[in-house]
């Protein structure tokens, strides 16, 4: 007889987030089971869909012939029973389809292992495209960065090309419609990751505030899940100072588990996930784990996934989507720097990390450990509660100790005459350290040039005709001319590229000047002052291509340059012995931002990028550079106090009821009518209000009046938005679920984000 089973379309919408069920043949029972990836035929065309099989169910008698599956397209399921039961949790909590987080956990090559044809690219002319590209024939940044890849590399593969210059499909098909690229197929054998052998690590030697860590989550591994008392939680936060030794704690805690039996996950930080990082780990486990993060191509994704899936490994590191690993009994998920934003998906579903591990962890029975030296409010905050338990790092490793800090006045040097990017205790400190053959780093959290262009005649600042902000200014060079630069205006929201004018647009006035400086003219900068001084410079600009980000690490990391100038992303997760200045320019330039986490974000962001400095056996400086120097996450960052901080900020978040005593819910309504955009947003508020009316269970929601969002228009299309605050996630979500399964909106886009990291 034959046997059915229910499946989740991949690509349904919530309209069709249902299973459905279908006949599986007698030829294909065997190869039919929970998390198989079959292909069906689907509504009255039957239209041939993939479909992934959430359960296998006995025949039921129906009125109406059940259709069978026609064919299974995996060899082995590709999903874990425990994911499919993730899923459903996330589709309540995230308000996104089954399918929808389905997705999250296959990664887009699910195909047979073996040779295949690849697209590729290359360029038509590779001289007429360096001069086109110098004469400003390109007026998008996506185009350019891929333009200026394949001057580097020739020719790639299309979806490695997609990654690393962070564009879509559509990018590509119009530079080929514009004569500058040409496709080709070729065929190439699955590519791996390398295999070269890294020298074995013993495990160090604990001191005793690492050891007495260890013990107590090795503890908590030994005991039986249903038996842990309140004392013994499975969930801690390692709360040390930068440089206080948290890796070693991870590795030996992750020994632990493996020793036992059970599989390890570490998420890191997509930017602290470095080479040095992943050699590291692999000094201790050999070839033994599994690697997952963007800079990856889809082949080599898919050979990690699978070697995950087969059971070959135990141990899986990476960034956000690691924590969707197949990993069967896992024991021991690490997140560190679990404050760190880039946890939180931005797209479809929104989901963060950090949560995602809490779930995993309890389905699995595991220990969940975050670690951070400026944990975020949410998780100190639980801490604090008893919901999890906090274990310290208070000094460093190294004999040097925490740098010493200074904050530098900005507006007392410009008093003095001192116009320059540095200040004069930072240009000393710099000339000592260089002087000595030791390095730096300096940061500066906006990239290009110049932060906007103004006019100072009738104060017209230049904005992107596509977008409601103000453009950059960069100078860029051409790959095979790096003498021959111009001055160009992007936007750092759709790429779009114009020459930089030379006369007011509105005016005429010659008189216009560029403001705010950014990662190139600190460059620029610190060549004139500090030459023959060697600087690289690190940010989005400089890392495109997939071992970039790598290429200039190690560069650095071998002395061939003797400062590291860049943004956020320099800041976290690398431990460089040789640096003992680091420079934080601008640093007020977060707190200006209409984010309630603006505070916590400077204040993190300043305690990293100081903890850089002196962290080998020579003495660090840090020098922090502000206008705004008596704002207290400049203050409290300085003396590296998170005590102080903590105090200060949660009292403001008490009293405005912001995460973690509440729930934020921003709803956007997009589209390319401000009108429809607008009503649209009065739409969605007037169904919440009736909803709040109709039930006194949703009494604590506050309906925040809709209108436009901070930056109102983007590539084009107008943004307008709801602001929802209620007591917790789950209430705001159970209350949201009808009004975005009911209501129509037309065609005006809609994106809901709890409690969003990014409020623009």
């Amino acid at each position: 007889m034959d046997r059915f089973c229910q499946v989740i379309l991949s690509e349904a919408t919530r309209a069709f987030d249902r299973p459905f069920t279908y006949r599986i043949p007698e030829a294909l029972r065997r190869q039919t089971d929970i998390g198989s990836l079959v292909e069906v035929p689907f509504g009255s065309g039957n239209r041939l869909a993939q479909a992934y099989v959430v359960a296998v169910v006995e025949p039921e008698e129906t009125t109406f012939d059940v259709k069978p599956v026609q064919r299974v397209l995996s060899a082995r399921p590709v999903l874990l029973p425990d994911q499919i039961l993730l899923a459903e949790k996330m589709r309540f909590r995230w308000l996104c389809s089954t399918a929808d987080a389905l997705r999250c956990m296959v990664p887009s090559a699910v195909s047979a292992v073996g040779d295949r044809s690849l697209r590729f690219a290359a360029l038509v002319d590779p001289e007429e495209a360096s001069s086109r590209l110098l004469d400003g024939e390109i007026n998008r940044l996506g185009q350019y960065r891929v333009i200026e890849l394949l001057l580097e590399c020739s020719q790639a593969p299309v979806q490695e090309i997609m990654s690393a210059c962070q564009v879509s499909r559509s990018v590509l098909s119009t530079l080929a419609k514009n004569g500058w690229i040409h496709f080709f197929r070729q065929v190439v054998a699955r590519d791996n990751l390398s295999d070269e052998p890294v020298e074995h690590q013993d495990a160090f030697n604990p001191n005793l505030d690492q050891a007495a860590a260890i013990h107590q989550i090795i503890q908590t591994l030994d005991a039986d899940e249903s038996g842990r008392s309140p004392d013994s939680p499975a969930e801690y936060l390692l709360h040390g100072v930068t440089g206080s030794g948290k890796t070693e704690v991870y590795l030996q805690t992750a020994q632990a588990a493996i020793d036992r039996g059970r599989g390890v996950i570490i998420l890191v930080p997509e930017i602290a996930l470095t080479p040095q990082m992943i050699q590291r780990i692999q000094s201790r486990f050999g070839s033994s784990i599994a690697v997952l993060h963007s800079r990856l191509t889809p082949s080599q994704r898919y050979e990690q996934w699978q070697r995950i899936l087969r059971e070959d490994v135990r141990l899986v590191v990476g960034a956000r989507s690691a924590v969707f690993a197949p990993l069967r009994r896992i024991g021991l998920i690490i997140v560190d720097e679990e404050q760190e934003s880039s946890y939180k998906s931005e797209t479809h579903p929104r989901y963060h990390a950090r949560e995602v591990a809490r779930m995993r962890a309890k389905a699995h029975g595991a220990v969940l450990l975050m670690g951070s030296a400026t944990p975020s409010i949410e998780t100190y905050v639980r801490s604090e509660q008893g919901t999890s338990k906090r274990l310290t790092l208070p000094d460093r490793i190294s004999p040097s100790g925490l740098a010493h800090t200074q904050i530098v006045d900005m507006r007392q040097e410009l008093a003095d005459g001192n116009r320059s990017i540095f200040s004069r205790k930072l240009q000393e400190e710099l000339r000592t350290a260089f002087s000595r053959g030791q390095q730096a780093m300096i940061l500066i959290n906006r990239r290009g040039f110049s932060g906007f262009v103004l006019c100072r005649n009738c104060g017209e600042i230049i904005r992107c005709p596509s977008c409601s902000v103000s453009m950059t200014v960069h100078t860029q060079a051409s790959p095979d001319r790096p003498d021959a630069r111009s001055n160009r205006l992007i936007c750092h929201y759709c790429g779009r590229i114009k020459p930089l004018p030379e006369h007011c647009p509105v005016c005429g006035s010659q008189h216009i000047g560029r403001f705010g400086a950014g990662t190139q003219q600190v460059e620029a900068a610190f060549n004139q002052l500090f030459a023959p001084a060697r600087a690289i410079r690190m940010d989005q600009d400089t890392t495109v291509g997939r071992l970039a980000h790598a290429r200039i690490l190690s560069q650095f990391e071998r002395h061939e340059a003797d400062v590291l100038i860049g943004t956020q992303m320099i800041a976290k997760g690398h431990d460089f012995p040789n640096v003992t200045v680091v420079g934080i320019l601008s640093a007020d330039l977060m707190l200006g931002l209409s984010d309630f986490r603006a505070s916590e974000r400077a204040f993190q962001l300043i305690t990293q990028a100081a903890g850089r400095s002196g962290r080998g056996e020579k003495a660090g400086e840090v020098i922090i550079q502000a206008y705004n120097i008596d704002d207290y996450a400049i203050r409290f960052a300085a003396a590296q106090d998170f005590q102080g901080f903590f105090r200060q900020e949660i009292g403001y978040r008490q009293r405005m009821q912001y995460p973690p005593f509440g729930t934020i819910c921003v709803i956007t309504f997009t589209s390319m009518s401000d009108q429809m955009a607008r009503e649209s947003s009065l739409k969605g508020a007037s169904a919440c209000r009736a909803r709040k009316e109709d039930s006194d269970s949703y009494s604590e929601i506050d309906i925040m009046e809709p209108g436009p969002a901070p930056i109102r228009r983007i590539r084009n299309r107008y943004r307008h938005r709801l602001v929802l605050k209620g007591p917790d996630p789950e209430l705001l979500a159970a209350f949201l679920v009808p009004i975005v399964d009911r209501v129509d909106f037309g065609k005006t886009s809609v994106a809901i984000d709890f409690d969003p990291y990014q409020m623009l």
